[in-house]
Protein backbone atom coordinates (compact mmCIF):
# COMPACT_ATOMS: atom_id res chain seq x y z
CA UNK A 1 0.00 0.00 0.00
CA UNK A 2 1.30 3.65 -0.68
CA UNK A 3 2.55 5.34 1.98
CA UNK A 4 1.75 9.32 2.03
CA UNK A 5 6.20 9.41 3.17
CA UNK A 6 7.26 7.61 0.23
CA UNK A 7 9.22 9.92 -1.94
CA UNK A 8 8.03 9.85 -5.83
CA UNK A 9 9.79 11.46 -8.76
CA UNK A 10 7.95 14.74 -10.18
CA UNK A 11 8.05 16.65 -13.95
CA UNK A 12 7.04 19.94 -15.36
CA UNK A 13 4.06 19.75 -18.25
CA UNK A 14 7.04 18.96 -20.44
CA UNK A 15 7.88 15.82 -18.76
CA UNK A 16 11.10 17.07 -17.60
CA UNK A 17 12.47 15.75 -14.18
CA UNK A 18 12.28 18.40 -11.61
CA UNK A 19 13.01 16.56 -8.27
CA UNK A 20 10.92 14.37 -6.10
CA UNK A 21 8.35 14.81 -3.28
CA UNK A 22 6.96 12.97 -0.54
CA UNK A 23 3.12 10.98 -1.68
CA UNK A 24 1.37 13.13 0.59
CA UNK A 25 2.52 16.12 -1.01
CA UNK A 26 1.94 15.52 -4.88
CA UNK A 27 -1.48 14.20 -4.30
CA UNK A 28 -2.52 17.70 -2.45
CA UNK A 29 -0.64 19.85 -5.14
CA UNK A 30 -1.23 17.90 -8.15
CA UNK A 31 2.15 17.69 -8.97
CA UNK A 32 2.76 15.55 -12.33
CA UNK A 33 4.21 11.86 -11.75
CA UNK A 34 4.31 8.61 -13.05
CA UNK A 35 2.00 5.33 -12.27
CA UNK A 36 2.08 1.99 -13.25
CA UNK A 37 -1.49 0.47 -14.08
CA UNK A 38 -1.55 -3.51 -14.40
CA UNK A 39 -4.81 -4.96 -16.08
CA UNK A 40 -4.64 -8.70 -16.23
CA UNK A 41 -6.96 -10.92 -18.27
CA UNK A 42 -6.86 -14.98 -18.50
CA UNK A 43 -8.41 -16.96 -21.55
CA UNK A 44 -10.36 -19.87 -19.72
CA UNK A 45 -12.40 -22.82 -21.43
CA UNK A 46 -15.86 -20.78 -20.69
CA UNK A 47 -14.28 -18.04 -22.35
CA UNK A 48 -12.35 -14.37 -21.94
CA UNK A 49 -11.99 -12.97 -18.66
CA UNK A 50 -10.80 -9.72 -17.03
CA UNK A 51 -9.88 -9.21 -13.38
CA UNK A 52 -9.84 -6.82 -10.88
CA UNK A 53 -9.83 -5.99 -6.87
CA UNK A 54 -12.37 -3.92 -4.55
CA UNK A 55 -10.53 -1.47 -3.10
CA UNK A 56 -9.42 -1.80 1.09
CA UNK A 57 -12.92 -0.13 2.66
CA UNK A 58 -10.30 2.00 5.22
CA UNK A 59 -7.95 4.13 1.81
CA UNK A 60 -9.03 7.49 2.40
CA UNK A 61 -9.32 7.67 -1.31
CA UNK A 62 -12.34 6.05 -3.18
CA UNK A 63 -12.65 3.10 -0.57
CA UNK A 64 -14.03 0.56 -2.05
CA UNK A 65 -14.62 0.90 -4.94
CA UNK A 66 -13.80 -1.70 -8.13
CA UNK A 67 -10.01 -0.87 -9.33
CA UNK A 68 -7.14 -2.36 -11.30
CA UNK A 69 -5.41 -5.19 -9.55
CA UNK A 70 -2.09 -3.36 -9.21
CA UNK A 71 -1.48 0.66 -9.75
CA UNK A 72 0.65 2.51 -7.64
CA UNK A 73 3.43 5.13 -7.85
CA UNK A 74 7.08 4.21 -8.85
CA UNK A 75 10.27 4.66 -6.64
CA UNK A 76 12.69 6.61 -7.86
CA UNK A 77 15.34 4.30 -8.43
CA UNK A 78 13.10 1.79 -9.88
CA UNK A 79 12.35 1.03 -13.92
CA UNK A 80 8.51 0.73 -14.53
CA UNK A 81 8.28 -2.77 -15.36
CA UNK A 82 10.09 -3.45 -11.50
CA UNK A 83 7.80 -1.41 -10.10
CA UNK A 84 4.76 -3.20 -11.83
CA UNK A 85 6.72 -6.71 -10.17
CA UNK A 86 7.17 -4.88 -6.85
CA UNK A 87 3.66 -4.08 -6.55
CA UNK A 88 2.33 -7.24 -7.69
CA UNK A 89 4.06 -9.18 -5.12
CA UNK A 90 3.06 -7.35 -2.19
CA UNK A 91 -0.61 -6.85 -3.45
CA UNK A 92 -1.27 -10.14 -5.13
CA UNK A 93 1.34 -12.41 -4.00
CA UNK A 94 2.37 -13.14 -7.50
CA UNK A 95 5.78 -13.40 -8.63
CA UNK A 96 5.68 -11.50 -12.22
CA UNK A 97 8.92 -11.58 -14.56
CA UNK A 98 9.60 -8.45 -16.28
CA UNK A 99 10.01 -9.52 -19.48
CA UNK A 100 6.97 -11.80 -19.47
CA UNK A 101 5.02 -7.93 -18.70
CA UNK A 102 3.50 -6.34 -21.85
CA UNK A 103 3.80 -2.36 -21.34
CA UNK A 104 1.03 -1.20 -24.45
CA UNK A 105 0.73 1.88 -23.89
CA UNK A 106 0.38 5.64 -21.39
CA UNK A 107 -2.17 7.91 -20.35
CA UNK A 108 -2.46 11.14 -18.95
CA UNK A 109 -4.82 10.96 -15.73
CA UNK A 110 -6.08 13.92 -13.73
CA UNK A 111 -8.29 13.30 -11.00
CA UNK A 112 -9.59 16.37 -8.65
CA UNK A 113 -12.11 15.17 -5.68
CA UNK A 114 -11.71 17.38 -2.42
CA UNK A 115 -8.13 17.67 -1.23
CA UNK A 116 -6.71 14.82 -3.37
CA UNK A 117 -5.69 16.18 -6.67
CA UNK A 118 -4.00 13.34 -8.96
CA UNK A 119 -2.10 14.34 -12.28
CA UNK A 120 -0.33 11.02 -13.63
CA UNK A 121 1.26 10.06 -16.10
CA UNK A 122 0.11 6.06 -16.04
CA UNK A 123 2.29 3.34 -18.20
CA UNK A 124 0.16 0.69 -18.48
CA UNK A 125 0.84 -2.83 -18.74
CA UNK A 126 -1.49 -6.19 -19.40
CA UNK A 127 -0.63 -9.42 -18.28
CA UNK A 128 -2.29 -12.85 -19.46
CA UNK A 129 -2.63 -14.96 -17.23
CA UNK A 130 -2.23 -18.73 -18.38
CA UNK A 131 -4.08 -22.06 -16.89
CA UNK A 132 -4.32 -23.38 -14.01
CA UNK A 133 -5.39 -19.42 -12.71
CA UNK A 134 -2.78 -18.60 -9.88
CA UNK A 135 -3.92 -18.83 -6.33
CA UNK A 136 -3.51 -15.43 -5.14
CA UNK A 137 -2.67 -13.77 -1.99
CA UNK A 138 -4.09 -10.94 -1.61
CA UNK A 139 -3.00 -8.00 0.62
CA UNK A 140 -4.96 -4.46 1.46
CA UNK A 141 -8.00 -5.30 -0.75
CA UNK A 142 -11.47 -6.39 0.02
CA UNK A 143 -11.39 -9.03 -2.38
CA UNK A 144 -10.29 -10.21 -6.21
CA UNK A 145 -12.49 -10.77 -8.66
CA UNK A 146 -13.22 -11.34 -12.38
CA UNK A 147 -15.78 -10.23 -15.42
CA UNK A 148 -16.60 -11.50 -18.47
CA UNK A 149 -14.31 -9.56 -21.58
CA UNK A 150 -17.26 -9.41 -23.66
CA UNK A 151 -19.70 -8.47 -20.90
CA UNK A 152 -17.57 -5.65 -19.52
CA UNK A 153 -16.38 -4.69 -23.21
CA UNK A 154 -20.49 -3.75 -23.67
CA UNK A 155 -21.20 -2.65 -20.51
CA UNK A 156 -18.27 0.24 -20.00
CA UNK A 157 -19.56 2.01 -22.79
CA UNK A 158 -23.06 2.90 -21.97
CA UNK A 159 -22.67 1.56 -17.52
CA UNK A 160 -26.40 2.19 -16.71
CA UNK A 161 -27.24 -1.84 -16.49
CA UNK A 162 -25.39 -4.34 -14.10
CA UNK A 163 -22.81 -6.49 -14.41
CA UNK A 164 -21.92 -9.56 -13.05
CA UNK A 165 -19.05 -9.91 -10.77
CA UNK A 166 -17.34 -13.76 -9.98
CA UNK A 167 -14.94 -14.79 -7.75
CA UNK A 168 -11.51 -16.23 -9.37
CA UNK A 169 -12.93 -19.58 -9.32
CA UNK A 170 -16.21 -18.57 -11.04
CA UNK A 171 -18.88 -18.24 -7.96
CA UNK A 172 -21.05 -15.50 -8.93
CA UNK A 173 -20.78 -12.22 -6.20
CA UNK A 174 -23.07 -9.81 -7.24
CA UNK A 175 -24.56 -7.80 -10.20
CA UNK A 176 -22.52 -4.75 -9.79
CA UNK A 177 -23.65 -1.01 -10.90
CA UNK A 178 -21.74 2.00 -11.78
CA UNK A 179 -21.27 3.82 -8.46
CA UNK A 180 -19.38 0.17 -7.51
CA UNK A 181 -16.50 1.08 -9.99
CA UNK A 182 -13.85 4.13 -9.45
CA UNK A 183 -14.13 5.50 -13.38
CA UNK A 184 -10.99 7.08 -13.76
CA UNK A 185 -9.68 3.95 -15.89
CA UNK A 186 -12.90 3.85 -18.19
CA UNK A 187 -11.07 5.73 -20.81
CA UNK A 188 -7.69 3.80 -20.47
CA UNK A 189 -9.43 0.54 -21.18
CA UNK A 190 -10.95 2.02 -24.31
CA UNK A 191 -8.37 3.62 -25.82
CA UNK A 192 -5.26 2.02 -24.94
CA UNK A 193 -5.88 -1.74 -22.97
CA UNK A 194 -9.16 -2.81 -25.18
CA UNK A 195 -7.21 -2.22 -28.62
CA UNK A 196 -4.09 -4.56 -27.52
CA UNK A 197 -6.00 -7.56 -26.10
CA UNK A 198 -8.52 -7.32 -29.03
CA UNK A 199 -5.75 -8.61 -31.13
CA UNK A 200 -4.59 -11.15 -28.87
CA UNK A 201 -6.02 -14.38 -30.21
CA UNK A 202 -7.63 -17.00 -27.91
CA UNK A 203 -5.70 -20.19 -26.57
CA UNK A 204 -6.56 -22.23 -24.25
Amino acid sequence: MQKKDDIVKIYDDMFNLIGAEKWSVVHARGLLHQVVHLWMYGDEPDGRWLYFIQRSKDLDVFPGLYDLPVSGHIDPEETFSHAVVTLTRERLGLKLLPEYLKHVGNIRQIVDSGNYHDNAFCQIYVKRLRLPIPEFEIQGAEMLFKTRYDEFCQWVEYPKGKLPIYTPTGEFIKDSVEADWWWPRKNEFIKVVKPYIDKQHETI
